[in-house]
């Protein structure tokens, strides 16, 4: 019997045998994983592939175009970045992400760095561990109870969010030109249809939204002073939203009271990042996706996609269209 040949051209997961789960109840589909860093490689082990899955590695024009059986491309991942959809959408095959694998994780993490921000926990950890005891390390912090959090991007995670932060007293405000009305109006989220006016008015400014040629780098020096000088930064969507450069001088002058970042530009990053010496930024590794829930949820989706194009079934989450 011919099998269907799936390629996983890499992984920096400690086991990948949610991907096995779903595939070992497939008798005609060949599961192969694979560390292919180099282009060469990957031209060479997914020309003739059913389909190919990848985690980090580039699928540019030229491996797309080099594909000569492939019905779907799957990334175990939001982003698909690394992937040319336009020279797959040139070849007819579909490209699939797993957009809600981690929704509420994400949300949750969103909350925890704006808590630390404004609890100053950063400084109230030290004062602990270095024997001074002293609650006024984090002088001042203010109540949270009736500020506002302007949520830019009010997609699934951002929706999330809503019921979290008005437990804890806030405000919610949200700009989202892609949006209509009603979604912000069965959310709880009072619509900002200019960006200007929702930095204006935020304590907490959380960005959730797709980096692209649009967002990149749209938190920038002039978003940065448009925002209160009482206010801090929230991230845990991709770390090109931000300009690194422009937020570290902010932080440092004083022109935003500080940011929760869970992601940067490169990762990893250098123990000597100007981020991570700043007294008013609370950063955490790209953690903000991951529990053992998520990660399980995340590989069998992403192999479950490239499973129902196989069966000549629809794709759950395409990205591309053509």
């Amino acid at each position: 019997m011919n099998k269907f040949r799936v390629v996983l051209t890499d992984y920096r997961y400690e086991s990948i045998q949610p991907f096995c789960d779903v595939y070992d109840k497939e008798a005609d589909i060949e599961f192969i994983p694979m560390q292919l860093h180099t282009k060469a490689d990957i031209l060479r082990e997914t020309e003739y592939a059913d389909g190919v899955m990848c985690h980090f590695e580039q699928l540019d024009s030229d491996i797309i175009k080099n594909l000569k059986n492939c019905k779907v491309i799957a990334r175990s991942a939001v982003g698909v970045d690394n992937i040319d959809l336009q020279a797959a959408s040139e070849k007819r095959i579909p490209v699939a992400n797993v957009p809600d694998y981690c929704v509420e994780e994400v949300s949750n993490h969103a909350m925890l760095l704006l808590l630390n921000c404004a609890k100053k926990m950063k400084q109230l950890e030290r004062a602990a561990a270095d024997g001074s005891w002293d609650y006024s390390a984090a002088k001042p912090v203010g109540a949270l109870r009736y500020k506002t959090l302007g949520l830019v991007g009010c997609g699934n995670i951002a929706r999330c969010i809503v019921p979290k932060a008005k437990a804890f007293g806030l405000t919610v405000l949200g700009y989202d030109p892609y949006l209509p009305e009603e979604i912000f109006e069965r959310c709880g989220i009072t619509q900002v249809k200019e960006l200007d006016s929702l930095l204006a008015q935020s304590d907490f400014v959380n960005i959730q939204l797709h980096h692209t040629a649009e967002t990149d780098k749209m938190v920038n020096e002039d978003f940065l002073a448009r925002m209160k000088p009482t206010a801090y930064l929230i991230n845990t969507a991709r770390g090109g939203l931000v300009d690194e450069a422009a937020l570290v001088e902010a932080l440092r002058r004083g022109v935003i009271a500080g940011a929760g970042l869970d992601v940067l530009s490169t990762e990893s990053v250098p123990a000597d990042h100007p981020l991570l010496g700043l007294e008013n930024a609370v950063v955490t590794p790209h953690a903000a996706w991951y529990t053992e829930e998520a990660m399980y949820t995340l590989l069998t989706s992403a192999a479950a996609e490239v499973v129902r194009v196989l069966r000549g079934q629809p794709l759950k989450h395409q990205v591309n269209r053509f």
